[in-house]
């Protein structure tokens, strides 16, 4: 299950935008609230595993559900869902069943909370985070939910937390509402549990790619991390994003000492 781990982009003519659920949003955003963007996950094993081919490992969706409140300001709720399937999840014995929300402020997208709910083989894990502003800290919970009696791992506050970080699909969305060309760099405070990294996001060039969902003239931007990399032991992160007013999410490839995985979009729905 190594390359869905790796987890935690026209030519083809799609409808226009829904209107929005629960709230309007200005008619120049690329994306719809709403929208449902369902992914195909491939992974392709390490150098040393060069005797196993590339393999179907299963499906991931990404949400942005309607307007929502928090603490009195308007925000969106966000999901992400990754679960296993095909040749890989067969060979490792392993079924994989995540579950992440994210609520972030609606103009911004600095994330204000996160639910995480993870379910791979039999360890089971709930994490729950909130980011403090005001008090430059973020409460983090985390609880392994495998046993009969959870045992809490983790319950208390990290100081020096800057005042806007946003998640990695908060920052997606963020993105999105940019002008893209090639040559286009801009920075983002990521976080991912207690670490805040400084990313880079830069846009390479133009490429034709081929998805389940049709073939798409898309943005290659790639993501670095100014200290560290964005994944334990390194790996860099690569996102394609339709080059039309939509802005889609059509392709992303993760590569780590894992192996690669990759996301190819297979269905939009709004």
């Amino acid at each position: 299950m190594a390359g869905f781990s790796l987890l935690t982009a026209g030519v083809l003519s799609l409808p226009p935008p829904a209107a929005a659920v629960g709230g309007t949003y200005p008619a120049t955003v690329p994306f719809a609230l709403g929208e449902r963007l369902t992914y195909k996950i491939e992974w392709n094993p390490p150098w040393f595993l060069f005797f196993l081919p590339p393999m179907e490992a299963g499906e991931a969706t990404l949400s942005l559900f309607g307007e929502t409140q928090y603490q009195n300001r308007k925000a969106f709720k966000i999901t992400f869902t990754a679960r296993s399937s095909g040749t890989l999840a067969k060979m490792a014995g392993i079924s994989i069943n995540d579950y992440f929300e994210f609520i972030s402020d609606e103009e911004t997208f600095c994330t204000y909370s996160v639910v995480k709910r993870v379910k791979e083989g039999q360890w089971m894990q709930n994490i729950d985070y909130v980011y403090l502003p005001e008090a430059g800290k973020l409460h983090l919970r985390e609880v392994d939910v495998s046993k009969a009696t959870p045992i809490v791992l983790r319950d208390r506050d990290y100081d020096g937390i800057p005042p806007c970080v946003m998640d990695i699909f908060s920052a997606l969305y963020f993105l999105r509402k940019k002008e893209l060309a090639p040559g286009v760099s801009l920075h983002a405070l990521v976080g991912e549990n207690e670490v805040v990294k400084d990313v880079q996001i830069s846009v390479e060039k133009k490429e034709l790619v081929h998805a389940p969902a049709g073939d798409f003239n898309a943005w290659k931007i790639s993501t670095t991390a100014i200290i560290g990399g964005l994944f334990k032991g390194g790996g860099e992160f690569h996102i394609w994003l339709s080059a039309d007013e939509r802005k889609l999410p059509v392709k992303f490839e993760a590569k780590t000492y894992l192996g690669k995985a990759t996301g190819s979009l297979k269905q939009v729905k709004n």
